[in-house]
């Protein structure tokens, strides 16, 4: 069930970007539109949400679809049109920066309800884990307990101190 709401947003975010942008520079249909964002859906959860994600974090998931999506909308798109040129690249080019900026928040919610990886931003501020202890350290060379110099200095300061001072000489 998790996946299917998943699916069915990024569906929704695909189909958005597409709609948005592409009719802007080329003429294309509804339908057409609607198949087209179906198996980019498809393979961009496959491979961006479900493979590349858990693997290698947002922003690399966020490259890839960016990737993807580019690609996908240039040659797939422009060889059912036959269109070359400049319409299709920036068509492709525009959709794909959008699809990337909204790839960007369903990453997390993939992350956080569909994958179940929690990061270190769901880690509550306030909390008993978060305390820290206070002390006075007088010398701070022998506030390491392997530390052997600090002890062999504090060692011959005491020694020091023990000694009688020596007479002056003349």
């Amino acid at each position: 069930m998790r996946h299917l709401l998943a699916l069915a947003l990024k569906y929704l975010l695909t189909a958005t970007v597409m709609f948005a942008i592409l009719p802007l520079f080329l003429r294309i249909s509804s339908a057409e539109l609607l198949w087209f964002s179906l198996w980019l859906t498809l393979v961009a959860y496959a491979l961006g949400d479900l493979y590349v994600l858990p693997r290698l974090g947002n922003v690399s998931a966020t490259i890839a679809d960016f990737g993807l999506v580019f690609v996908a909308t240039w040659i797939g798109i422009g060889a059912f049109y036959d269109i070359a040129g400049g319409a299709i690249l920036s068509a492709a080019f525009f959709s794909a920066l959008l699809a990337a900026f909204g790839e960007l928040l369903f990453h997390a919610y993939v992350l956080r309800f569909v994958i179940g990886q929690h990061g270190e931003e769901d880690v509550p501020l306030v909390g008993r884990q978060w305390q820290t202890e206070a002390a006075e350290e007088f010398d701070v060379r022998a506030a390491d307990p392997d530390d052997r110099e600090g002890e062999q200095v504090k060692q011959e300061g005491d020694r020091r101190e023990q000694e009688p001072p020596h007479p002056p000489i003349l």
